[in-house]
């Protein structure tokens, strides 16, 4: 890549009849972007209150309109503009603010304005149809069997939004240079803006679905296109991740990696080939403005009819038309919301009365009778600690967004920044799928209780979910259902369920869970409590905790069958008398004292493996200290023996050097005179 500043500036300059063009359906303008990061316009403002908070600007989104001049100024290299058309009001909503310099992002007072899905006026099925990730590379020299490939595929996909929309005409694409765009004429569901415009629940709940009901269908789709057309998986990968506010390069955007920009597809005669920058005229220009023009003109208002046909096929077959259809989803929608907050507010309000009943004696206990003390303990679990060390390769992994991104640890993403958090909301998305949860969720997607962000988390998936969350350390209490709480098939319980005075037993620590032991009855293997004492125990723990199990203890001298010890009312019986269960109950005290024996002689071993080779590390280290102090020793030793000679030896040299001795002298006179 080797574009200057200048040239950069100089294309966008050129270029800007073209985002004129696009800026807007109807009067429903767009947002537009620089570098994937310009969301927002700032300006400084007279807020007292907020800026002693300490929010001294304030921001709205960008139009691509009339912001785009300040766009164009920022603008480094990519432009971006956004998929979905929202109303007016969208892009007047300014909120306090300030920029965090050492994070990099803009921290909101309150909300952030982005829009939201009852915002949403004119929205298009949408696509990338991106190259696979082998061939993004070399896309400036594709061999021609590959091209010839890619155009098929593409052709394939045209096709198929052709069905969704009804007719060829309403679609759209666009050579995003990395693979390609396709689009459906976002006017298609001006329609459904204008019939629900005094009811913003029900915009929201409709683009909410379409969007969702799209990217399926469209990943369908995929499937259809991938049998058709041999080797087009190969080559072709597609993101099928529309949303309320999702990005896109418009044409003769620049590309990240390439010095080329995007242009427009013919639908009818597809031709996929490189533009490069430096050939971009003002042929091309008005090509881009031809096609951008095409995209926002008003014209397949009727594809409504074919959208929602396709999308709630179940439903238009027994209504007249897409309104009644809508209509009808909505209503059915609602029914079942409030149908969910009558059972929410029974739950609560038995959970009143039991509580009162119980007068305090559930708090600080690890068991509980209600539901809903789980739900909330769950969904009081910080999402973005369970993002951060268990569901991401890589967490935060976009500053400059103002949600935290991660690469998600169940399935690869090129960007690693495929999926997001929400703080506020204590909830995650995942864009390639367009579906999110909370925390229950995303632990069931790090641990592999399910694959995908788009599956439904439920029943004993849910209940997993909610295990491994415990394993990690979060306190959530234990589900016991006690008297009186509600069954799955709509009753209510009359006797606390066997498996549920063995949750209860764990949960009390009265019996660990491996300790349970199988048994055969007459419907197959069951777990059995270890004996009567450990079975009889856990009863008296959940008396003291404050639940009603409506369970009678076993006695030590009944000789009779039990069937407390197995699932009591629920389950077969065990056929054991109480010699048996005696003999059970020391054969499993005696099998965990022979575990505990075994990891004290385990550990042990290890500890006294350790000594040994401490010991022969020791024995080493003396003989290299006997050696090494021998050798110090004789070296001493020698150097003492130099150093007298060396003093021996000076001393008769001072002799010489001055002359005889007092001593010498005097002999020499006796010897004289004798």
């Amino acid at each position: 890549m080797t574009l200057s500043e200048s040239a950069i500036s100089e294309h966008y300059r050129r270029a800007k009849p073209v985002y004129e063009a696009l800026a807007a359906v109807r009067d429903y303008p767009t947002i537009g972007l620089n570098d994937f990061v310009g969301w927002y316009i700032k300006r400084d403002h007279d807020d007292v209150e907020a800026i002693k908070a300490g929010y001294p600007q304030r921001g709205r989104v960008t139009r691509l309109d009339r912001d785009y001049d300040e766009i164009h100024d920022r603008l480094e290299r990519t432009l971006y503009a956004v998929t979905t058309y929202k109303t007016p009001s969208a892009f007047q909503r300014w909120e306090p603010c300030r920029y965090d310099q050492s994070e990099g992002t803009t921290v909101w007072q309150d909300e952030p304005p982005t829009p939201g899905y009852a915002d949403l006026r004119a929205v298009p099925a949408w696509g990338d149809i991106d190259l696979a990730d082998d061939i993004k590379p070399q896309r400036d020299h594709l061999d021609a069997e590959t091209r010839t490939l890619v155009e098929r595929t593409l052709e394939a996909y045209i096709e198929e939004y052709a069905t969704l929309y009804g007719t060829r005409d309403a679609v759209y694409a666009l050579d995003s240079v990395g693979g390609a765009y396709i689009f459906g004429a976002p006017e298609a569901t001006l329609p459904i803006a204008d019939h629900f415009s005094d009811d913003p629940d029900a915009l929201q709940r409709v683009f909410d679905e379409f969007l969702d009901r799209s990217n399926a269908w469209l990943q369908e789709a995929e499937a259809r296109v991938n049998e058709r057309i041999d080797g087009a998986g190969d080559v072709i990968q597609p993101d099928w991740v529309n949303n309320k506010n999702r990005q896109y390069k418009p044409p003769l955007s620049v590309h990240a990696d390439h010095d080329a920009v995007v242009t427009p597809i013919t639908t009818d005669d597809v031709r996929y080939e490189l533009r490069p920058f430096e050939t971009v005229d003002d042929t091309l220009i008005e090509q881009a403005v031809s096609w951008a023009d095409e995209l926002t003109q008003v014209e397949h208002t009727d594809s409504v009819d074919s959208l929602v046909a396709t999308l709630w096929p179940d439903l238009y077959e027994d209504h007249d038309g897409w309104r009644t259809t809508l209509e009808a989803w909505i209503e059915a929608e609602r029914e079942r919301e409030r149908e969910r907050e009558r059972q929410r507010e029974a739950a609560l309000q038995r959970r009143e009365e039991r509580m009162a009943e119980l007068d305090g004696a559930l708090e600080g206990r690890p068991i509980t009778p209600f539901k809903e003390d789980v739900y909330e303990a769950v969904e009081n679990i910080d999402i973005t600690e369970i993002a951060r060390h268990y569901a991401s390769d890589a967490y935060d992994t976009d500053p400059n967004q103002p949600r935290p991104q991660f690469d998600p640890c169940w399935r690869h993403s090129e960007s690693g920044q495929s999926c997001f958090v929400d703080e506020q909301a204590n909830t995650f998305g995942d864009s390639k799928v367009n579906a999110g949860g909370g925390p229950a969720k995303l632990m069931a997607l790090a641990t592999g209780i399910i694959s995908d962000a788009d599956a439904d988390l439920d029943g004993e998936d849910y209940w997993a979910a909610v295990d491994e969350l415990r394993s990690a350390g979060y306190d959530i209490p234990v589900w016991v259902p006690d008297i009186g709480s509600d069954r799955v098939d709509g009753g209510t319980y009359d006797q606390m369920p066997f498996w549920a005075v063995r949750k209860a037993a764990v949960a009390l620590e009265i019996c660990p869970e491996d300790a349970f032991v199988d048994r055969e009855g007459e419907e197959g293997t069951y777990e059995g409590f270890p004996g009567y004492e450990t079975y009889n125990e856990t009863l008296e723990a959940i008396e003291a905790a404050g639940l009603q199990h409506g369970r009678e203890p076993v006695q030590p001298e009944e000789e009779e069958e039990d069937e407390e010890l197995t699932t009591g009312t629920e389950a077969p019986e065990s056929g054991e008398t109480t010699s048996d269960l005696n003999r059970v109950h020391l054969r499993e005290k005696n099998r965990l004292l022979s575990a505990k024996v075994e990891q004290l002689e385990s550990e042990l071993d290890e500890k006294s493996e350790e000594i040994e080779d401490l010991e022969a590390e020791i024995d080493q280290l003396r003989t290299e200290l006997t050696t090494v102090r021998a050798e110090r020793n004789r070296l001493e030793s020698a150097l003492k023996d130099r150093e007298s000679e060396q003093d021996l030896k000076s001393g008769e040299e001072k002799n010489e050097t001055d002359g005889p001795s007092p001593l010498d002298r005097a002999k020499q006179i006796v010897s004289f005179n004798r």
